[in-house]
């Protein structure tokens, strides 16, 4: 936010001992050494590590990644929204200012929400960023978001094709995909919404996560023609090489038109991740369990969520099923007017054969809407660890609807 207001900074944060206690936290950040956080910050290279990092990392993590977030506008609502749940008020104010940051109305539905927060700094924050956004914000296009900029440009496929000048947005590109064990199919949908027929469709696959993907077939096709209002359908085929999946695929479509230019359709980027679908159930004793911890790398995150805790365990029991998990340990106890329980399991590589325990203890008062989760992960690939508990925390949070499944 470049411009400059008439409007103090202190005042409408609710006055200098709010932005002291601003400045505060974040002077305890920035007085980690510069080589911590040089390297804290060259793992928030993309839209999904900022995402993981908001949601897994630890206190100072979690703020960096949110102010990160807010560089990629409407791509990064959705993660700046969780974060306004976020159970630490400095990553709630972060986010709240990273929303007016993006000087988009609709992040202002969005702040809105989050008017009654508990904490003081909160509110005036969310106050002012309102403010802002009233003042400044814009209706932003929401389309299909282009990388400005390759992370690995070794990894681009180069070609000598003539880069078109003129950009389509009547020729409609869809992009998804499907991981089984083993393979990835990606697919790819192209609709004609012109009026006229577009000829020399040229789909290809610019970049992928070739570190854990390995394509069964060609990364270029080409469609003779689409008629008006039609469309054509393409899947490209993967072999998974690795049990962690994760990455963008970047794609490029162009045409020919009825006058014989060359033209672009907007095509972008989807992000890809798959992980439970490549690991099998392992079958073992909660003694085995406890024997096998001793030899594994770990990570855990405690998680506040808005439901019961009896009702909490019952999902959690259920999603181990869709996880590849054998379910190892389910108990639960009522105490003191508190429900405590505890639901474990394991499972090992298709690949590679490592090994991974998951538990998952919670604890919540009866008849209360909240819980304490913590989210224990253990690995014997380390690299492993962070990408299990992100995609843990994300399944729970679409289960109870804190996320819309797309």
């Amino acid at each position: 936010m470049a411009r400059k207001t008439e409007r103090s900074i202190d005042s409408a944060l609710g006055g200098s001992e709010t932005v002291d206690r601003l400045k505060k936290a974040m002077k305890g950040i920035m007085k980690k050494p510069n080589d911590i956080v040089n390297k804290m910050l060259a793992n928030l290279t993309s839209i999904q590590a900022c995402k993981d990092a908001a949601l897994t990392g630890d206190d100072d993590l979690r703020v960096l990644a949110v102010c990160r977030l807010g560089e990629f506008g409407d791509a990064a609502f959705e993660a700046l929204d969780i974060s306004l749940n976020d159970e630490n008020p400095m990553v709630r104010t972060v986010a709240a200012g990273m929303l007016a940051y993006t000087e988009d109305k609709e992040a202002i539905d969005i702040l809105k929400l989050y008017l009654v927060d508990n904490n003081e700094t909160v509110r005036d924050a969310i106050k002012y960023s309102l403010g802002w956004l009233e003042e400044y914000a814009t209706d932003k296009y929401h389309g299909t978001r282009i990388p400005e900029k390759w992370e690995n440009p070794g990894e681009i496929l180069l070609d000598t094709d003539v880069i078109p000048l003129k950009t389509s947005e009547d020729v409609e590109v869809t992009s998804t995909y499907t991981a089984a064990p083993e393979s990835l199919e990606f697919g790819m949908t192209v609709e004609n919404n012109t009026l006229e027929p577009i000829h020399e469709v040229s789909i290809k696959i610019l970049l992928y996560p070739n570190e854990s993907l390995e394509p069964l077939e060609s990364l270029s096709q080409v469609i003779d023609t689409i008629e008006p209002g039609g469309g054509e359908a393409l899947i490209f085929g993967f072999k998974v090489t690795s049990e962690i999946v994760e990455g963008e695929f970047v794609t490029s479509v162009q045409f020919i038109d009825s006058k014989g230019e060359d033209i672009a359709a907007i095509s972008g980027n989807i992000f890809v991740r798959s992980f439970f679908e490549q690991v099998l159930p392992l079958e073992m004793t909660p003694e085995e369990l406890l024997s096998l911890k001793s030899e594994m790398k770990e990570w855990n995150r405690e998680h506040s969520l808005a439901i019961e805790a009896a009702e909490l365990f019952d999902i959690l029991k259920d999603l181990f099923q869709d996880w590849n998990l054998h379910t190892v340990q389910t108990e639960s106890t009522e105490r003191e007017n508190m429900f405590m329980g505890i639901v474990s399991g394991a499972a090992t590589g298709r690949i590679h054969d490592n090994k991974l325990v998951v538990t998952l203890p919670l604890v919540g008062r009866l008849n209360d809407d909240l819980s304490k989760l913590r989210i224990d992960v253990l690995s014997e690939d380390p690299e492993a660890l962070h990408t299990v508990a992100s995609v843990l925390f994300e399944a729970i949070q679409r289960k109870l609807g804190v996320i819309e499944i797309d």
